[in-house]
């Protein structure tokens, strides 16, 4: 974040992102800058992801057949990570979420963790 408090290039991008990603999943997490050999760990569902494809058959996948949803919260910015605050949900079921996202030093998501 910057210092007047609004997001950098790399927080818009993810926020960007994930205010899309109810209606546009896949197609929203493509604008995305990321690593060729990006990461992504889900250990709430067990999942670890490595590459674009891997991510969104697994990721995307689950989110579709799942019906989850994405309510962001907040969003908050430290050198190369952002980190999104959010409310999940999947029918009655309720969770709050936080995502971290590492950034190379390209500017391109390198790793998620989905907590």
């Amino acid at each position: 974040m910057s210092k007047d408090g609004t997001l950098t290039v790399r927080g818009e991008s993810i926020s960007t992102y994930k205010a899309r990603a109810n209606d546009d999943g896949a197609v929203a997490w493509s604008a995305v800058p990321c690593s060729p050999d990006i990461k992504m760990h889900i250990p709430k569902f067990d999942i670890e992801a490595v590459g674009a494809a891997e991510i969104e058959s697994k990721v995307f996948g689950l989110i579709a057949s799942a019906g989850i949803r994405q309510e962001i919260l907040a969003i908050r910015e430290l050198g190369r990570y952002v980190t999104c605050f959010l409310r999940m949900t999947a029918g009655d079921d309720v969770w709050d979420a936080v995502e971290v996202f590492l950034f190379d030093d390209e500017d391109r998501v390198a790793e998620i963790w989905a907590l």
